[in-house]
């Protein structure tokens, strides 16, 4: 049994920098599942999985690029604080979450910088432009099940009973 479309994976694994620093694990492995083939996990990582058996345990790289992309200069941004009143409560070196008051969508940006007159924030993914040295173990290894697999997908996955229902409903 190996790695394909709709099996149920329980990986080990830790996450590297260039540097040897951790970015998950911290030298000890942390666990992930997930079911292969619909976009749960980094999609540059399941396609270095597919194929992997049962007790497999490998050592792989993710270039920048496939991974959270290349850092991106114009993703830094300075604003005055007449500009953006809030950014002189900001600290440096912080992560901070904004949400739009209009759309409620969410995004990051990190301090990078603060003067007296204005703040410079950088909105790329922390992990933009680095590469992910990955180790993985594959520990566990079976079938999605109908229900795990309705779960994700409910329209790919309705069993016959569920469509005649719906057809009976319209």
């Amino acid at each position: 049994m190996e790695i394909g479309k709709d099996m149920f994976v329980i990986l080990e694994y830790t996450v590297r920098l260039k540097d040897g620093s951790y970015v998950k694990g911290e030298g000890t492995p942390v666990s992930l599942n997930f079911i292969s083939g619909y976009d749960q996990i980094l999609p540059s990582l399941e396609k270095r999985l597919v194929g992997l058996e049962l007790g497999a345990e490998t050592d792989f790289i993710i270039p920048a690029r496939e991974a959270f992309g290349e850092h991106d200069k114009n993703q830094v941004r300075r604003k005055s604080f007449k500009e953006f009143p809030e950014g002189r409560s900001l600290e440096v070196g912080k992560w901070v979450v904004a949400t739009n008051s209009e759309t409620q969508a969410q995004y990051g940006y990190y301090v990078k910088e603060k003067t007296d007159d204005e703040v410079v924030l950088d909105y790329n993914h922390p992990l933009a432009g680095k590469d992910l040295y990955y180790h993985v173990k594959v520990v566990h290894l079976r079938p999605a099940s109908k229900e795990e697999l309705k779960e994700i997908r409910p329209c790919e996955h309705a069993d016959e009973e569920e469509e005649s229902r719906a057809v009976s409903l319209q």
